[in-house]
């Protein structure tokens, strides 16, 4: 069987969220892609998740511009934004899609048995049609 992509799609800002099922699986694994932040994230199994102790997180597996000027790396597990911890890859999008445009903004991150805060200025968004931007779940 063939992979296939979800059917809902609904635009947010700074963020492209795709999501397929694999076919052996038949669950999701969104990736997440931040031009604005320099981020790339990709959700996480949960069998990966319980073996670090969270009950969500996406892995971090891009890092370039304000991401990296922050301090983050590739395989960080992020699982909060400012004072708020997520529970789905939709959730994480609305938490950032919250942040006005160009605010600094902190990630909360698991890396190896630490749990650290990264303040993150993202870039500020340039004119760009409302479509240049997609969340696909």
């Amino acid at each position: 069987m063939a992979p296939h992509f979800a059917r809902c799609f609904v635009l947010v800002p700074l963020l492209l969220l795709a999501a397929c099922e694999p076919p052996d699986f038949g669950i999701g694994l969104a990736t997440i892609e931040s031009k604005a932040v320099g981020l790339g994230l990709r959700e996480l199994p949960r069998a990966t998740l319980r073996s670090i102790g969270l009950p969500y997180g996406l892995g971090v597996v891009r890092v370039e511009a304000a991401a990296a000027s922050a301090g983050l790396r590739m395989g960080d597990v992020v699982y909060g934004v400012n004072q708020s911890r997520f529970k789905s890859a939709v959730d994480f999008a609305r938490l950032l899609a919250e942040q006005p445009p160009g605010e600094p903004f902190a990630l909360l991150v698991r890396r190896g048995a630490n749990d650290l805060y990264f303040a993150v200025q993202p870039a500020l968004p340039r004119q760009q049609p409302a479509t240049s931007t997609l969340l696909r779940t």
